[in-house]
């Protein structure tokens, strides 16, 4: 995606203050590494063990870059169910580098597909996912979002769902799972091999300040823990500021969601 504009994003009405912390973010050590980020993060843990879920900020909004990807895809193969119909054999290889290899391209061949920012509306408020505001214009990677409705989007992919039948659930997750080597940071950091693990990473310059969003969703599953992780952040000065910060969180998360040893 091309730059966009370096804006002041506005907050999304919540009960919970855009500042406040709830669930896993409450825990010192992670707290403590939250409050010493330059970044701006926006971040939501799902346990599906649990059924807890974890939010920080809930009410800033950030742009997803390629983030938004997941939920093209999604968008497409719920249509596709709702026709009664499987993706074309040109779909399914759209589908694959978009995921896999993040091709810009693609997703805009596939939002296209979709019907833009109509499609994509449609989709999410069927969730709902009340917050996320899909870009228009043709700018899919500047739809605006929040790490709850991540989280409640990659729920639709993991859990039984209303929207999207166990194939295209996993269909979308097994390109997931396959992501190429050089984007596969991010949620995975601190995460064992031999674990499932499904994530999808977006980054995106902001033009006019220089700054970075870079963000990371994923679904984490192994060795007692089950969990869907999203974490957004900006005012990066650089795209590896913002996967650091991501990766310094993500183990903490990890280690946080040990099972209990009696």
């Amino acid at each position: 995606m091309p730059p966009l504009a370096s804006t002041t994003l506005p907050t999304t009405t919540s009960t919970t203050k855009p500042n406040e912390m709830t669930g896993l973010f409450d825990k010192a050590a992670i707290d403590d590494y939250l409050q010493a980020q330059d970044s701006d993060i926006n971040a939501a843990v799902y346990d599906l063990d649990t059924g807890q879920l974890s939010l920080y900020r809930p009410g800033a909004l950030e742009y997803t870059a390629s983030i938004v990807k997941v939920d093209i895809l999604a968008t497409l193969l719920h249509q596709a169910e709702h026709q009664g119909i499987a993706l074309s054999d040109a779909e399914q290889d759209l589908a694959t580098t978009m995921i896999e290899n993040s091709d810009d391209d693609d997703a805009n061949d596939l939002w296209d597909d979709i019907g833009q920012q109509t499609g994509l509306a449609t989709f999410d408020s069927l969730i709902p996912m009340a917050d996320t505001v899909p870009g228009t214009d043709g700018h899919w990677g500047g739809t605006t979002t929040t790490g709850g409705d991540q989280v409640s989007l990659l729920r639709q992919l993991v859990q039984p769902s209303h929207v999207l039948e166990q194939s295209g659930q996993a269909y979308e997750l097994g390109l997931m799972e396959n992501v190429e080597s050089d984007q596969a940071w991010g949620v995975s950091a601190g995460v064992p091999a031999g674990v499932t693990l499904a994530l999808k990473n977006g980054w995106l310059p902001l033009e006019d300040g220089g700054d970075w969003q870079v963000n990371s969703i994923g679904w984490v599953d192994g060795d007692g823990r089950d969990y869907l992780i999203a974490v957004l952040t900006k005012n990066n000065d650089t795209e590896g500021d913002g996967i650091a910060s991501i990766q310094g969180l993500s183990p903490l998360v990890w280690n946080a969601l040990a099972p209990s040893r009696s």
